[in-house]
């Protein structure tokens, strides 16, 4: 197989199809109900999704919390991300750079996801491509 078709391949078989961007500031009291939300979802085995924690800049003990969390997780990759330009929008620049996904669903941590958002999101994203933003 030549070596352009192998890395088209294996690119396929990693891509992420959707990426949950929580974006939060002080948020290690709320967090767990989030990521504990996001570990019982409901979701077609053949997607491949990520969650990505955007920390605005907290000086509470959210990443500790994500470490904690990162290390019995097995759901999905969960990674934690810094930003220091406080402001939702630097938050969510920062998690659209970051996130691997074709797709990105945004969460804010007052928001506790459905158990079939993630599948909901990423459906809807499939099916309204012009979207920009759910």
């Amino acid at each position: 197989m030549p070596l352009d078709v192998w890395a088209t391949v294996t690119l396929l078989e990693y891509m992420i199809d959707f990426s949950v961007a929580i974006r939060l500031y002080n948020g290690a009291l709320l967090l767990p109900r989030i990521l504990d939300a996001l570990d019982v979802q409901v979701i077609a085995d053949d997607i491949r999704w990520e969650v990505i924690v955007v920390d605005n800049n907290s000086i509470d003990d959210t990443v500790d919390v994500v470490r904690k969390y990162q290390q019995m997780w097995t759901r999905c990759p969960l990674r934690y991300v810094l930003e220091t330009r406080q402001g939702a929008s630097f938050a969510r620049r920062r998690a659209i750079m970051e996130a691997s996904g074709v797709h990105i669903g945004f969460l804010d941590d007052d928001n506790i996801p459905a158990p079939d958002w993630v599948q909901a999101a990423y459906t809807f994203g499939r099916t309204h491509s012009r979207a920009a933003a759910y």
